[in-house]
């Protein structure tokens, strides 16, 4: 048809890239007719107005790789400086990874159907987990952008409570671009990941909504203001039950770590374990962050921070934490605000919480402070266990966290909750109130209860519209009711450096009352008015003890008191456990001398040197001045300047004497020559039991004869003494029991500088009973030196099968010198 116009040619069908067209082409004067290619007029007519992905390959039909097509023209468009590559209305697969790198390219896409899967518009399907979809990098990609597209992942695992997604990773990344990248009206369907922004400031979203599962947005290394608005997370895909329940446990809305200055604006998230988590990088952590307007839903924290530093405001946010078609329970653990930190600042102009389990704000950490400036809490403390809206941790040493309001929290719930807890050093501020007592300006649970101003410098707390408290300017506190008719006063004078702490006490604890302050000692000053008397009572006991103060001249009185019931009372001094009684405080010093022994009993007010004490267990001085009782089981009963240094020994009175290192004896003196114990009475007590006819020693601990246990006097000393010696037969197959012989005797000993110069002047041998039963008259005692020992050996003789019990009393008069 050489001939035929062009209206009688056939209607062409759908065209194709590689369909053929006339085209007269003009060089100068010269035209010539050739022939192009669709592909090459689309081309030729948008050239400078971006490409098309079908241009280079992309089928767009849910099944070819589309990938390297799509690679190839951005490849392409980096080639020619950049530009916008479309997406046409279909379902582009991706199985292999993007990059866009260094080139300002924009993602251009017509749109799509809110939905489950993919409907109308343009749709990128991703298959299949391994690799990054997405990725712009370098600094010249600053600039690029995605626009009017939807993404879809598979995701294969059964629909029952184990769900969990496939580990996709993000969907798109942006890294190491320095600036900005937007994305705009993007649709995230059934994605595990959505976008990722690290060393990118400047990131703008917007219009994005979807269905993630482990996380939405992820911004890290973001140095210049990125900016999030119209945030938009439900349940496009799927709201069965356990892929939501899996988000509430696993899934993050949004994670900031280090990112300067994020604007957030018109949020809504529903179904995840945290809306906001600021959290930390190796590259610090977030500040200055700003979310306008937002809503949680079913979530288990709206905010949780737990980087250290974090700062931000919040204009308005509405928090909800039901368990996702539950039937009302809240989450576990679940708080509208969480702060797991440290020194973080937080300022929230609007907040509402709903359907938490406990705190509807929870502040862990220290240093922490948010100041919250209308909070309503709705349906919290839902395990009825007394769990407060604002629960404040116990920093301990560290810097208390504080939460301030600016306006009474308006607390809506069925069961009684307070405010803040009880039991930590978190500080609960709020502004100046005013009023009167029957209706606060700072109410705290009821109208009638709080804090109002009576008076000018005066501060005041009422309880059911009755004054409980008040503070005035001048320090003084009043508790119980208005200042006359109060219970309790507390007076701070001026510069004041010590103070009274008074101290509850956990189970089977008392109560405390201590004095602190600067000093090293503080004395603690109880004074009734007048003659009164102070008076102490065991709660239902009928008798009272009694402390009263003299006038100058008078008695101080310790005692029961006149009131007490019963006619005579017996007045008790009691130590803890092995605790000793003492007229002084132990101090180490003169004035209250050294430790006293375990059990052991000092009465005695006045000595020279601090050892002058009952330092032995068990030991006793009954007063006196300047004694020692330091073995175990000594008494000294008082006198002046006595000393007992071995066990058990004991001194009545008098001075100067010592018990020398005898145990068990007895001394006392009306004073000395040179030395204690150099002109001194004494008694010993010695004992044995014996069954044959051997010699044996009797001691003062019926023990083998030592230097300690005989009658042994000291270096240079001398010993007159006078024994009464008693034996009786107590057992035995020989003789009668009851036998008895007895023996009275004297006898001197002296001694040099050591035991062997030991000797006895007199009354020595063996001798006969004084008295006795003619079945004892063989019995005997024997008096002897002991050079082994420094002393007189006493010595008992009795009879063979007769158990006869030996006891020996001493009366000795002692000189040394």
């Amino acid at each position: 048809m050489p001939d035929a116009r062009i209206s009688e040619l056939p209607v062409a069908t759908t065209l194709g890239d590689t369909d053929l067209a006339p085209l007269v082409q003009t060089s100068g004067a010269t035209s010539v007719t050739r022939r192009a290619t669709v592909a090459q007029l689309r081309s030729a007519v948008l050239v400078d107005r971006g490409a098309h992905v079908r241009d280079y390959g992309a089928k767009g039909d849910g099944v070819t790789n589309d990938a390297p097509a799509i690679q190839a023209a951005i490849n392409d468009l980096k080639a020619k400086g950049g530009g916008t590559l479309h997406f046409g209305a279909r379902v582009y697969r991706i199985a292999s990874a993007i990059t866009i790198s260094d080139a300002t390219i924009r993602l251009q896409g017509a749109g799509f159907t809110e939905g489950p899967g993919a409907g109308q518009g343009t749709w990128l399907l991703i298959p299949a987990t391994g690799f990054t979809p997405f990725t712009f990098s370098g600094v010249y990609t600053r600039g690029s952008a995605v626009r009017d597209i939807a993404v879809q992942q598979i995701h294969t695992a059964a629909l029952n409570p184990s769900w969990a997604p496939n580990d996709y990773d993000y969907v798109f990344r942006v890294e190491d671009s320095l600036g900005g990248v937007d994305f705009d009206n993007v649709f995230l369907c059934n994605i595990n990941r959505g976008i990722y922004c690290r060393n990118s400031g400047r990131l703008d979203i917007r219009r994005l909504r979807g269905q993630v599962f482990t996380c939405g947005v992820e911004i890290d290394e973001s140095l210049d203001v990125p900016r999030i608005h119209n945030l938009h997370f439900w349940t496009f895909l799927t709201s069965n039950s356990d892929v939501v329940h899996w988000q509430q446990a696993h899934g993050d809305a949004m994670i900031f770590r280090r990112v300067d200055g994020v604007f957030i604006d018109q949020a809504f998230v529903l179904g995840y374990r945290s809306m906001f988590r600021f959290a930390a990088s190796a590259a610090g952590n977030t500040t200055k962050f700003y979310i306008g307007q937002a809503y949680a839903d079913f979530v288990r924290y709206a905010v949780w921070i737990e980087a250290n530093g974090t700062d931000g405001q919040i204009a308005n946010l509405t928090s909800q934490s039901e368990v996702f078609d539950g039937g009302g329970p809240a989450l576990a653990g679940s708080h509208g605000i969480f702060v797991n930190a440290s020194n973080t600042r937080l300022q929230v102009a609007n907040l509402r919480v709903d359907a938490v389990e406990e705190n509807p704000i929870r502040v862990a950490g220290s240093g922490n402070r948010l100041d919250l400036f209308a909070l309503r809490c709705v349906r919290f403390n839902s395990q009825n266990n007394g769990a407060a809206a604002i629960h404040l941790a116990d920093s301990g040493a560290a810097t208390p966290n504080t939460v301030h309001l600016g306006s009474p929290p308006l607390l809506e719930q069925s069961n009684s909750a307070p405010v803040v807890n009880s039991g930590s050093n978190g500080i609960l501020a709020a502004g100046a109130p005013a009023g009167r007592a029957a209706r606060p300006g700072l109410m705290l649970g009821s109208t009638d209860t709080g804090l109002f101003l009576p008076a000018s410098g005066n501060l005041a707390g009422a309880a059911g519209g009755v004054e409980v408290l008040r503070a005035t300017s001048a320090g003084s506190v009043t508790l119980g009711a208005t200042p006359g008719s109060h219970a309790l006063e507390v007076a701070t004078p001026l510069g004041t450096a010590n103070r009274l702490l008074i101290s509850g006490g956990g189970t089977g604890a008392p109560v405390t009352l201590q004095a602190q302050g600067a000093d090293a000692s503080i004395g603690i000053t109880l004074t009734p008015k007048g003659a009164g008397v102070l008076r102490v009572n065991t709660s239902g006991s009928g008798n009272s003890a009694r402390i009263q103060g003299g006038a100058a001249g008078t008695a101080v009185a310790f005692g029961a008191d006149s009131s007490s019931v019963d006619s005579n009372v017996t007045v008790s001094l009691v130590s803890k456990g092995s605790g000793a009684l003492a007229a002084t405080i132990p101090d180490g010093f003169v004035s209250g001398g050294q430790a006293r022994g375990a059990n052991a009993v000092d009465w005695q007010q006045s000595r020279s040197i601090s050892a002058h004490v009952a330092s032995g267990n068990a030991a006793v001085i009954g007063g006196g001045q300047n004694n020692t009782a330091g073995s175990t089981n000594s008494v000294v009963a008082g006198g002046n300047t006595n000393a007992v240094t071995a066990g058990a020994g004991w001194i009545p009175g008098g001075q100067q004497a010592a018990s020398q290192s005898n145990v068990h004896r007895g001394a006392w003196s009306a004073g000395r020559f040179t030395s204690n114990g150099d002109a001194q009475s004494g008694e010993f007590v010695l004992r044995r039991q014996t069954t044959d006819a051997t010699a044996t020693r009797l001691t003062a601990d019926n023990s083998a004869p030592s230097n300690q246990n005989t009658l042994n006097p000291p270096s240079t000393g001398s010993y007159l003494c006078r024994l009464m010696v008693l034996a009786r037969q107590t057992g035995g197959g020989a003789g009668t029991a009851g036998d008895s012989a007895g023996w009275t005797a004297e006898v001197l000993v002296k001694r040099g500088t050591s035991v062997a110069t030991t000797t006895l002047l007199g009354g020595g041998g063996s001798i006969a009973p004084t008295l006795n039963d003619a079945a004892a008259a063989g019995w005997r005692l024997g008096l002897a030196a002991d050079t082994s020992n420094g002393g007189i050996a006493v010595t008992v003789t009795g009879e063979a099968d007769k158990a006869i019990n030996w006891v020996a009393r001493v009366l000795s008069v002692e000189t040394v010198g």
